[in-house]
């Protein structure tokens, strides 16, 4: 198969914008050209659909405000389609993210930037995907879209997928009553614990353990126990 993005490139001295380019790890046949079409009007319609429902909410009027991180949730919740895409191979999924920005409209943060080009587990629309995950209940007294944007960022972090995992199994369990925006205390406890190791090494319970620590600690320490 194949993805559909498009670039800017030079040919022949001049520029061309908005030139689709068929990315793969793979030689890209006539066949799977077909498929990047037919995945490329998948993607424009989708997220049309998730602009159309934003802005009927009222989300999309949160953008560039203090309460965006609900309007990010909500692109999030829907942008879980990717995940029932059917990539042929299946390492070309990555490519999906960046073609988002495509079709994006409204719904884009600017244009694609290196993270999008180049890091796709870095890109804004698969932090929204990630954030969507999780009960909006939680996201909202754990922090706003910057916290949650440098909990993502945390190379630690995004290096051990089992941490984001262990995070949400926190959302399932209740929590001190009035406690909020706890998220980027814990990142920095998260980081500090583990400045030094390599988490992927480490045994699920013995991971699990120590991000219970850092967890039990930034409670305490908000609490004033």
């Amino acid at each position: 198969m194949a993805v559909i993005v498009r670039e800017q490139r030079t040919i022949g001295g001049k520029d061309f914008l908005g030139l689709k380019v068929y990315k793969s790890g793979r030689f890209v046949t006539r066949s799977a050209e077909q498929k990047a079409d037919a995945l490329d009007k998948l993607l424009a319609k989708k997220m049309k659909e998730i602009e159309s429902q934003v802005r009927k909410s009222g989300w999309l009027e949160l953008k560039g405000k203090s309460g965006v991180a609900r309007l990010w949730y909500e692109v999030g919740k829907r942008l879980a389609f990717v995940d029932r895409v059917s990539v042929e191979p299946e390492e070309d999924r990555k490519y999906i993210w960046r073609a988002l920005y495509d079709h994006a409209g409204d719904l884009a943060p600017g244009p694609p930037n290196k993270r999008a080009e180049e890091r796709y587990q870095t890109s804004h629309f698969y932090y929204c995907y990630r954030l969507g995950r999780f009960p909006w209940s939680f996201v909202s007294a754990a922090g706003n879209w910057t916290a949650w944007s440098e909990f993502f960022d945390s190379e630690r972090i995004r290096a051990d997928d089992r941490i984001i995992k262990w995070l949400g199994s926190k959302a399932r369990k209740a929590h001190p009553k009035g406690l909020q925006d706890w998220l980027r205390s814990l990142t920095r406890e998260v980081r500090r614990k583990f400045k030094n190791w390599d988490t992927r090494e480490m045994s699920l319970e013995d991971l699990s353990t120590e991000l219970e620590e850092c967890f039990n600690q930034v409670f305490k320490n908000a609490s004033g126990k």
